[in-house]
């Protein structure tokens, strides 16, 4: 089997996602990684041991596409120089509208100038999340649509959880539903030879916790969901005359890095090495985005 040799440009926490997710993808492979100039030269050697490590994408040996992790105000920029080489990208750019149309607009115009492919929008949001909120509205044309979006912070300690036998460690979060009601949710990460069942019990039935529904969830480690914990909450009600109000609701928790770095490269599988002109990701194939000749 032939390996597709993807370039990683950029080395912040989305490049570190790809070469992560990289690692077990066994038809991808890690053909090199580019970094800025300067920090290429405060580093000794490669951040990934027999990978190189080079300060322009011209100095690495045969590779079927790039992606571009850079901070999105540079991606503009970077994306310009890879189709201007040929050399076939992959991007996620989140930019403000106007500037994100432009962006796909240029890259649109060089794919087909250059004859060479490239997908745009193989991200999160903006990427998959905006699909999933059309998706929700197709399915239900008359309703209004609401998208909140939680950030780790909103996580908080419980002593009431982290007292428990065999918990080390417990976070609570609480979530709004549509009819005005809250779920609770508890992470708890165990401490060696915990017991999540009796945890579980232990927690739902504490008289702090009766009040309202509540899920314990387990993970390994809370100090990385503070971190990299992400929460949305996609809502689509309908609001049609007569019957039953059809509803929609998506609640997802998530680091949108290690999403983002998952549709790269499935972004990156979908692109033929012949493929011309410039495409727009989605999960279930990639479809082709105009932009001016």
């Amino acid at each position: 089997m032939t390996r597709l040799r993807l370039a990683v440009i950029g080395w912040g926490r989305l490049g570190k996602a790809c070469a992560e997710a990289l690692r077990d993808a066994p038809e991808l492979a890690l053909a090199g990684i580019v970094r800025r100039a300067d920090a290429l030269g405060a580093a000794s050697s490669s951040p990934i041991r027999g990978v190189p490590c080079v300060g322009h994408v011209s100095e690495l040996e045969a590779i079927d596409a790039a992606l571009l992790c850079v901070r999105s105000e540079a991606a503009p920029g970077v994306a310009r120089e890879l189709l201007q080489s040929r050399v076939r990208l992959v991007e996620c750019a989140d930019l403000a509208d106007g500037a994100l149309r432009a962006h796909h607009d240029e890259i649109a115009h060089l794919a087909k100038r250059y004859r060479v492919g490239a997908v745009v929008g193989a991200g999160w949001d903006p990427g998959l999340l905006p699909q999933l909120q059309r998706l929700f509205e197709l399915l239900i044309p008359k309703g209004h649509s609401q998208v909140t979006r939680r950030v780790g912070t909103a996580l908080h300690h419980t002593a009431a959880a982290e007292n428990v036998a065999g918990v080390r460690g417990a976070l609570c979060s609480e979530l709004r539903d549509p009819d005005g009601g809250t779920h609770r949710y508890v992470y708890v990460e165990l401490s060696r030879g915990g017991d999540l069942e009796r945890v579980r019990q232990q927690i739902e039935g504490d008289p702090l916790f009766a009040d309202e529904p509540t899920q314990v969830l387990p993970v390994d480690d809370l100090a990385a969901l503070e971190q990299e914990n992400r929460g949305v909450l996609v809502e689509r009600l309908g609001d049609g005359v007569g019957g039953p109000h059809a509803s929609l609701i998506l609640e997802a928790r998530l680091d949108p890095i290690a999403f983002t770095a998952r549709l790269m490269l499935d972004a990156a599988r979908s692109l033929s090495p012949h493929a011309r002109g410039a495409w727009r990701y989605t999960p279930c194939g990639l479809v082709p985005l105009d932009g001016p000749g």
